[in-house]
Order: C-alpha cells, then structure tokens, then sequence
C-alpha cells in the first residue's frame, strides 16, 4: 500500500520543517547516509581486488556514483542545519556495516560481486521509497541516484550468473549470502515494527511500509537467485543477524528454501 500524495503535506524547503518532523527526517537521512558512503568505502577497496582492468574500471565508477550520492545528501543535510560531517564519525567501518560476519572485511572478488548482486538492488528499493517522501528536496534528489543503482545491479546480476555456473563458487556464495543478505535487510530497510514508522508514514516520509518494501526487494531478488540455482537463507539466519522480518518478507524468504538432504 502506498500512501496517497494528497493526504500528506509536501515539504518544499527547510523552513517549513517542524521539529518532530525535522528529527525524523535526519535519522532517515542518516541511515541512507551510511548505507551510501559504506557502499561508497566497500566498491573503492574493490578497484584493487577486480581481476581485469574492465572490472577495476568499473568499480572506480561505482565508487564514484556512490560518493556523489553521499554528497547530496550531505548538502541536503548542510540545508537542514546538520553537520553531515559530526554524523558520519558516528558510522561504523564498512566492514562492520556490512558484516560478512564478525567483521570480517570483503577481500576477495568474489565478495566484491556478492556483494554488488545483494546490496545495490535493496539500496535501489529503500531510495524508491524515499523517491516518493513527502519532503520534495530529498526525494527531488533521488531520481539521479536510481539511475546509477540500476546499472550497479545489473551488472551484479551478469556477474553472478557466470560464477555460481561452477558448483564450487555458487556453495562460497551461499556462504556469503547466508550473512550478507539478512545484514542487508537490517541495514537498508530497518524493523518493520519500529515505533516510529506509523508516524512516518502518515507524514509521508516513507510512502510505503518497510514490509512491503522489503517484500518487493526480495520478490526482485528471488527470479536472480532462482537463475543461479541459489536460496534465500533460512529464517534462523535472519534471526543471527537481528534482522527482523515481516509476514510478506518471511513468505517470499520461505518461497525459495535449500531442499532437505
């Protein structure tokens, strides 16, 4: 369900932000603000990881991608007043951020494009959402920021499909996503049963709710993984990784289960 433009007051300029308004708009900034420039930390260490200068130019373009969008919303957020700068030394390093688990930091290619498979499509859903908020100089912003995930993901898909053809590389990956897909799911999209998200919503700072976003990212997913003969990880997976799941969520993650041995 999406909320409806017209029962929501549209924000056109920081001066016409409440303060209730205005606190909730910056932790919803920060969140994108984090997942961008870790993303941003994740694809410039990838350059050096790439096995082909094709590759190495590509993620050096990523890279990029991903640090003008952090530089928008860092100017977005010089406009509200806030200091872009104060909040991201409160960020956790990428490694952390998005945890292969126990910190461990992505240091081989093979993570490098587990990564971009995973990540980059769930980032594109959440800036969907926010493509849609009711304050119009975020969401004006976002239309940009679209455009360069989608060419992030794509070429994370065509990737993906040549390496999980050998069985040895497609049982590393499972591994990987095993992790990394319920860290995403956190990271990205938060607690669907997060206090504040009624008030968000009936704001029009998230259009739509967080089950029904993730839902979506997943359903996206599921024919990409099918291709690749991979599985979503198990909902105990999900619960290692405090990633809480709604009912729409958890049935799409149910869809695509590894058969029993």
């Amino acid at each position: 369900m999406t909320q409806s433009p017209a029962s929501w007051k549209n924000i056109q300029s920081p001066q016409e932000v409440d303060p209730e308004y205005k606190d909730m708009l910056v932790r919803l900034i920060t969140r994108q603000l984090y997942a961008e420039t870790a993303t941003a930390e994740v694809f410039g260490r990838s350059i050096a990881l790439a096995p082909t200068w094709p590759e190495k130019h590509r993620q050096a373009e990523f890279a990029h991608e991903e640090a003008r969008h952090s530089q928008t919303l860092m100017d977005i957020l010089a406009d509200l007043g806030v200091d872009g700068q104060e909040i991201l030394n409160k960020r956790p390093p990428a490694a952390f951020f998005w945890s292969l688990g126990d910190g461990k930091e992505i240091n081989d290619w093979l993570d490098c494009i587990t990564f971009n498979f995973i990540v980059d499509r769930a980032g594109s859903h959440q800036i969907m959402n926010y493509r849609e908020n009711s304050y119009r100089p975020w969401a004006d912003a976002m239309g940009y920021v679209l455009d360069d995930e989608e060419d992030h993901y794509g070429s994370g898909v065509e990737s993906m499909v040549e390496l999980t053809k050998d069985p040895e590389i497609k049982a590393r990956v499972e591994r990987i996503i095993d992790v990394l897909l319920p860290t995403t799911i956190k990271r990205a999209f938060g607690r669907p049963d997060a206090k504040d998200n009624e008030y968000c919503f009936t704001v029009g700072l998230k259009p739509r709710k967080t089950d029904e976003v993730v839902s979506g990212y997943l359903l996206e997913m599921k024919p990409h993984m099918e291709t690749c003969g991979l599985y979503f990880p198990t909902l105990e997976a999900f619960e290692r990784q405090g990633a809480v799941l709604g009912p729409k969520s958890k049935e799409v993650i149910l869809s695509l289960q590894k058969p029993a041995a």
